[in-house]
């Protein structure tokens, strides 16, 4: 009984984030090409990112250690990948076709009757290769997962080299600490009431121009 409140509570959930209720940026997916979630690999201390096409009906994993240890299918970005279909089907994603006619996408075809595939068909699942790698002696993988998605985000390609980690992990402290204090003195609660992230540019600094704090 306590197990099905469990199981219960969390497929709500899931439901309210696809339809963006449980959400910090309070968007749906039906109006997002892309979803961007971070997923732990099997309870151990490795974090990946895994960016939803939606209309490709494909989840890209992009690993920061996949050239350093012998790459393996997460048993977390299979579970994602068969519960996915699952999830939007009873979420009503399919009904919003204001935007994405997705019946019409190759990718939700079935390819034998033409009808929509049904959930019983996981996603595909790629993974990013020749993407930077952390160094094997580094637990840097948050650093990388935020990383990835800030680049992927602002269109930037991610490249195989000139990663500087210690300039990216001292730029997020500091936009971390920035946000929380305009937060805090704007008085709100509430990520919705964010204004508009602007488009990023990201150019690596000049390793003379980096500064050492002890």
């Amino acid at each position: 009984m306590a197990r099905g409140f469990v199981v219960s509570g969390f497929e709500r959930s899931m439901m309210n984030i696809i339809n963006g209720f449980e959400i910090s940026a309070g968007l749906p997916w039906h109006s997002c090409d892309d979803v961007y979630i971070p997923v732990n690999c099997d309870g151990q201390f490795h974090w990946v990112l895994t960016v939803v096409v939606l209309k490709k009906r494909l989840i890209r994993v992009y690993d920061s250690a996949s050239g350093s240890r012998r790459k393996f299918f997460s048993g977390d970005i299979k579970k994602l990948s068969l519960m996915l279909p699952t999830y939007l089907q009873d979420s009503g994603f399919f009904d919003h076709s204001e935007r994405t006619d997705w019946s019409s996408l190759d990718a939700y075809k079935d390819k034998e009757t033409g009808s929509l595939l049904e959930p019983k068909h996981p996603f595909l699942v790629e993974y990013v290769q020749d993407i930077i790698q952390q160094g094997s002696d580094t637990l840097d993988c948050g650093l990388f997962v935020a990383a990835f998605a800030e680049f992927l985000s602002d269109e930037i390609p991610i490249q195989s080299n000139n990663f500087c980690s210690d300039y990216l992990r001292s730029r997020y402290a500091t936009l971390l600490w920035n946000y929380g204090s305009e937060k805090a003195e704007a008085g709100y609660v509430s990520d919705n009431d964010d204004p508009s992230k602007p488009r990023g540019h990201f150019t690596p600094p000049n390793h003379d121009a980096l500064v050492n704090l002890e």
